[in-house]
């Protein structure tokens, strides 16, 4: 497994509180310590109780009522959907509450930095999906397409590289059209965005921890020309590469 922390938050909401409509590029699990209330995923009407906990897949959009005060954790990770398929929806804690433990764990983990952290950190969110995957009864890897599973993979991986489609589909033992189906229910966005997204985070990321100028940036990411980057960074960021970077 490589379940990675991407970020991580807890809070107090108020009585009748609201939390717009948002998604995220990452899955997102939220805890419900205490208190009741509703999320809308996708359409879907969950409520939420006490040690209950919403399980949201990447892109997906979702909101949050909180009908009575609540104390709540939650938190992003990366994860390549492999041994356990995710799937939207709530979840509840065993009566150990055995899931917060882990949770706190990782609070506890990030609060105090001690040696090592992220990577116990990561272990206890690895752990968490095992945990999250038996009590929701999910399927086991052998009842999913395995071979997406590598092909996604292979994405991660070649992200900045031209990729053929056609070819990656054939590879994966399904026609384009069928391929794109099962990627995007698999991932909530199509192959295509699914590459455009990795090079946009990894673009963002450069522009704010290097000094790289902004073609080199682009040429590194993945993107065929400058302007091309530029074009798509603004239109999915809403700022230009500079803007962004002198924020």
């Amino acid at each position: 497994m490589n379940g990675k922390l991407d970020f991580f938050y807890y809070k107090s909401e108020k009585s009748g509180s609201y939390v717009d409509f948002h998604k995220h590029n990452c899955y997102e699990l939220v805890y419900y310590i205490t208190g009741t209330g509703t999320m809308n995923l996708n359409g879907e009407m969950l409520r939420y109780t006490p040690n209950s906990m919403t399980v949201t897949r990447p892109n997906y959009m979702h909101d949050e009522r909180h009908e009575e005060a609540t104390d709540v954790i939650f938190f992003g990770y990366l994860y390549d959907d492999f041994p356990v398929p995710l799937r939207n929806g709530l979840v509840q804690d065993s009566q150990q509450c055995d899931i917060l433990r882990l949770v706190l764990g990782m609070k506890e983990e990030l609060l105090e930095q001690k040696r090592h952290f992220r990577f116990r950190v990561d272990l206890l969110l690895n752990e968490t999906i095992l945990l999250i995957g038996r009590f929701a009864n999910l399927d086991a890897v052998e009842n999913r397409p395995e071979k997406l599973f590598y092909a996604r993979r292979y994405l991660d991986e070649n992200f900045t590289q031209p990729v053929n489609m056609q070819t990656l589909a054939e590879l994966s033992g399904y026609s384009s059209d069928h391929f794109r189906h099962l990627f995007k229910e698999q991932t909530g966005i199509s192959p295509a965005r699914y590459v455009l997204t990795k090079r946009l985070e990894a673009a963002r990321h450069m522009l704010l921890n290097t000094t790289a100028s902004v073609s080199a940036i682009g040429m590194e990411c993945g993107f065929s020309t400058t302007s091309q980057f530029i074009e798509l960074f603004k239109r999915e960021n809403g700022r230009t590469p500079l803007q962004f970077r002198n924020l």
